[in-house]
């Protein structure tokens, strides 16, 4: 598993980026946020809920949805949104710290 990078769930279809550092790879789960469609969150705060192109498509990053996901329920990759790193930190700082 790779931070930042966007996975399928098997669930439910769900994309959800990986927040968790790759150094803790061997635990049996995974802290991840889910993306949503922009027209399927009524609501956002720009600091927190970064926005990111998938398939031509805006997604918004659902930071404070974030949860633990056991690694069997993670399915393919998508795409990597490492180059958005510091965006994604910065919604992470918000919600943990506030600023």
């Amino acid at each position: 598993m790779t931070r930042f990078m966007v996975y399928r769930l098997r669930s439910d279809d769900q994309l959800a980026v990986d927040l968790q550092s790759t150094t803790l790879e061997s635990l049996p789960s995974r802290v991840m946020a889910p993306l949503y469609p922009v027209r399927e969150m009524s609501w956002s705060i720009s600091r927190l809920n970064p926005r990111f192109s998938i398939d031509d498509e805006p997604y918004v990053l659902a930071t404070q949805r974030m949860a633990a996901i056991p690694v069997a329920e993670i399915g393919d990759a998508v795409l990597s949104l490492g180059s958005e790193a510091d965006q994604i930190s910065t919604a992470l700082d918000f919600l943990f710290l506030g600023f």
